[in-house]
């Protein structure tokens, strides 16, 4: 009995010591090692076709997966504006590809300061360049979840300091899609009144 619990208990001081260790700076998980990579070659070949691809593949597609890597004292913290704020840039060659990728992130999404606000960044900035395939992808949704993303993309302090969330509602008016418009300014409407 008593080697078991001597077992037990060097078991969960690895445990801990790894996790410690790969939180103040250990080997990094390949995910983020994958993505890392990917990054580092789009930097280098921003226009290469193939490299775009490899940085959207490996790029999470998931908003609890990119949260383990750009969350708070995780993996990317530090850089993760710079991983984030790509996305948009490359929309260009991968319209489609970019717009399904953010708006899956934005589909669950919170929001908070650094990764999340990056991600809130990224999207306002695919919407207002991209409107329109911004707005099929977000038709595609659920009610429940077009709802989440547009509330995600009005939660922030200072609604004159975002003319990207503006930008939005002024191209879908001008693409005649008022519904949708008024849904995003019904959207910052609760959250002013929410914040005060």
């Amino acid at each position: 009995m008593r080697r078991i619990q001597v077992r037990t208990i060097c078991l969960l001081l690895v445990g801990f010591f790894c996790q410690s260790s790969h939180a103040q700076g250990g080997p990094p998980s390949p995910r983020a090692q994958n993505l890392r990579m990917a990054w580092v070659e789009l930097q280098k070949k921003p226009d290469d076709s193939i490299t775009q691809e490899e940085y959207l593949t490996v790029f999470p597609h998931d908003y609890k997966s990119f949260l383990k890597l750009f969350g708070l004292n995780r993996e990317l913290y530090d850089d993760g504006y710079e991983y984030v704020a790509i996305l948009p840039t490359l929309a260009t060659r991968r319209e489609r590809q970019v717009g399904t990728l953010l708006v899956q992130l934005c589909e669950d999404a919170q929001y908070d300061a650094d990764a999340p606000s990056y991600l809130q960044h990224a999207m306002a900035a695919y919407g207002t360049q991209h409107t329109q395939m911004f707005v099929t992808l977000l038709k595609r949704l659920p009610p429940g979840k077009q709802a989440h993303v547009i509330a995600f993309l009005a939660d922030v302090e200072n609604p004159t300091a975002y003319p990207e969330y503006q930008s939005i509602i002024d191209r879908l008016k001008m693409l005649g899609d008022s519904d949708v418009a008024r849904k995003f300014e019904i959207a910052r409407e609760k959250r002013s009144r929410s914040h005060g």
